[in-house]
């Protein structure tokens, strides 16, 4: 009996060993930051048994997208499972202090206590001062004993009650103070006792690895997972030290993590793609356009004198066809199938894996959710220079970079701070996501440049044609200043309104030498301007429709 008790020990012991739980605390080795979510990488070195064995990654990111896990194992040892799950931390052991503020917060309640019954005291002693003094030299009629007192003591009376509310008036004024102290150091020791004590509400991450070994060996595991609070936006510094140089980039990124964990030391990358969206195509299913039924009351009486019914009323269907809404969806159905006819390379290009960046040095970043500001890369981008205006918008000439074939640069949309010869001129926002070939890039107001719009009184007239239409006739003239010691060529660009009836009838009149654009009735002008020179631009339209239909145009 002896030996099989020995026996089935030790087999308790080897199970005890097979399924030993290794809890290691891994390392955060590197990280891809996603525009939302991140890619964290840990990594950690055990040592395992033959056989079946039990590895758990723990203090992990709670926020863990657990369909986002991959494990990779360097060594000879097979991966049967990998299960993440929730950890909710026990209470820890309490800290020595914590007994000693407890007990300084009991002393400082009785303290408040104290103050409290003394204040209360002091008040009502007060308020029986004020009325016995309201009744000195009173007389009552009828009442001898109220006789009125004599000079010299209602002064002793009055010198003791002045005496007495003034030290009332004090002690009071002492508990204030006193008690305004002992909450703030009440608070203080409160905020210290919660700091001090264990923290069971924060859940962290596991991941439960559960691995085969033919032989006892050490094994690094690889444990990659996708965290969803983190992200980083970019931003951009452009510098540009003349119209005859190159613009400058800085591309920077604002990293943030409040992943609850601290990525220190990583190797840190940023991709634009995005992971947490939704992969799935859209499906075009069909619009249908049917009857709708409509619901009618009619009096039956009415429709059948002979019958005495008990319901006066009867609910009939009648079938309508509600013309407008069909009319919608029919159009709605023809323009999402037009859709379908519409060619790729129409479409806007944007791929979400293109901007991928490793930046050189290992970085950290801490779980504070403070936006973290990082270099990727900095790189020249050969650009051409304008100016341009649209003086009905904003009487203020805006200078341009043009820059060609922008998709190597990896842009995407974010704000970008604005240099002109190492001076802040402000920001702007740049936008890659178009389909021009020609990204234009907006580097501020150059005050160099004025320009301005004006409506002469002279040009302007409404007259009636016959009595039976109306033609009103507007002109305009813009006028452009060169302030600078170079000439300098500028694009400037107006509009005229677009008729949306057959008899609304839009004539552009004068256009002074402008583009024009009949479609959406733009006008767009190109000017060179000597140093220290001025030009002006006129156009006029006019605007014919029956007399008695207004229009409604926006009044320039």
């Amino acid at each position: 009996m002896r030996n099989v008790f020995f026996i089935l020990l030790g087999l308790f012991f080897l199970s005890k060993s097979v399924w030993a739980d290794n809890r290691v605390t891994p390392v955060i080795t590197e990280v891809t930051v996603y525009r939302s979510g991140a890619k964290v990488s840990s990594v950690a070195s055990v040592r395992i048994p033959a056989g079946n064995s039990e590895v758990v990654f723990e203090n992990l990111s709670p926020y863990f997208s657990s369909t986002s896990l991959q494990v990779k194992i360097s060594g000879d040892a097979t991966l049967n499972s990998a299960v993440f799950q929730m950890k909710t931390p026990g209470p820890g052991p309490e800290n020595p202090r914590t007994p000693i503020l407890r007990d300084s917060l009991v002393g400082l309640g009785d303290d408040l206590s104290r103050i409290r019954d003394e204040r209360d005291v002091l008040t009502t002693e007060n308020m029986l001062l004020s009325r016995k003094a309201e009744q000195i030299g009173a007389y009552t009629p009828g009442n001898p004993a109220s006789m009125s007192i004599s000079v010299a003591e209602l002064r002793e009376l009055t010198a003791y009650y002045r005496q007495r509310m003034l030290e009332i008036k004090n002690r009071l004024l002492d508990l204030a103070i006193k008690e305004r102290k002992i909450n703030e150091l009440y608070k203080k020791i409160q905020e210290n006792l919660v700091r001090l004590q264990p923290n069971t509400a924060n859940q962290t991450g596991e991941i439960v690895l559960k691995l085969e070994a033919a032989t006892a060996q050490s094994v690094e595991i690889t444990c990659t997972y996708v965290v969803t609070q983190a992200g980083w936006t970019p931003i951009y510094d452009l510098r540009s030290e003349g119209l005859d140089k190159a613009l400058q980039l800085v591309y920077k990124a604002s990293v943030i993590n409040r992943s609850g964990f601290d990525w220190k030391n990583v190797r840190l990358h940023l991709s634009s793609a995005n992971p947490l969206l939704n992969n799935n195509r859209p499906v075009l299913t069909p619009v249908f356009v049917d009857f709708r039924p409509v619901y009618a009351y009619y009096d039956k009486k009415k429709q059948m004198p002979e019958q005495q019914a008990t319901n006066t009323y009867n609910l009939a269907q009648v079938q309508s066809v509600d013309m407008g809404r069909a009319r919608m969806e029919e159009s709605i159905a023809k323009d999402e199938l037009a859709l379908i006819d519409i060619e790729p390379l129409e479409e806007e290009q944007d791929d979400p894996l293109l901007a991928n960046f490793d930046l050189p040095k290992p970085q950290t970043i801490l779980t504070d959710g403070q936006a973290n500001v990082i270099t990727v890369e900095e790189k020249d981008m050969p650009a051409t220079y304008e100016y341009h205006a649209v003086p009905k918008l904003d009487p203020a000439v805006f200078l341009l970079a043009k820059v060609a074939d922008y998709g190597k640069y990896n842009l995407l949309p974010g704000t970008a701070n604005i240099f002109y010869q190492d001076t802040y001129v402000g920001q702007t926002f740049v936008n890659p996501q178009t389909v021009a070939d020609t990204l234009l890039i907006s580097l501020g107001r150059d005050e160099q440049i004025t320009i301005k719009r004006v409506q002469p009184k002279d040009f302007t007239e409404r007259r009636k044609n016959f009595n039976s239409s109306i033609r009103e006739t507007y002109a305009f003239e813009i006028a452009v200043k060169n302030n600078k010691s170079v000439p300098v060529q500028i694009e400037i660009l107006d509009q005229i309104p677009v008729s949306k009836q057959k008899e609304i009838e839009v004539s552009l009149e004068e256009k002074d030498g402008a583009e024009y654009n009949e479609t959406f009735g733009k006008l767009k002008w190109k000017l060179q301007i000597p140093a220290n020179q001025n030009k002006r631009v006129q156009f006029s339209y006019s605007v014919k429709y029956p007399k008695d239909k207004p229009v409604q145009m926006i009044r320039e």
